[in-house]
């Protein structure tokens, strides 16, 4: 469940919500007027957070790269038959 705060509370008691930063792994909410406003956590899990989200992107692009290779595979008419490659790795 999302840690949710006020800007009030973050403006009263700035600590605590450090304190919510630095000990819970995720992000904390600051609303304004009932809406979300800032989202701020502890610094660490923003890097670790960060390197994930680039090891996904840059995994993203390399399988987009094969699915567009595969793509062009079939468009050039470099394809086999199910039949024949099970038959070619003896599995029919």
């Amino acid at each position: 469940m999302p840690i949710v705060r006020t800007a009030s509370d973050l403006q009263r008691n700035i600590g605590e919500i450090y304190e919510l930063c630095q000990n819970n792994p995720g992000p904390v909410y600051i609303t304004r007027n009932g809406k979300a406003d800032l989202v701020v956590m502890d610094a660490h899990y923003y890097e670790a957070h960060e390197q994930l989200r680039k090891e996904v992107s840059a995994y993203e692009r390399a399988l987009n790269q094969r699915l567009e290779a595969a793509y062009e595979d079939v468009k050039a008419g470099r394809v086999k038959p199910l039949k024949q490659i099970r038959e070619e790795m003896g599995l029919a």
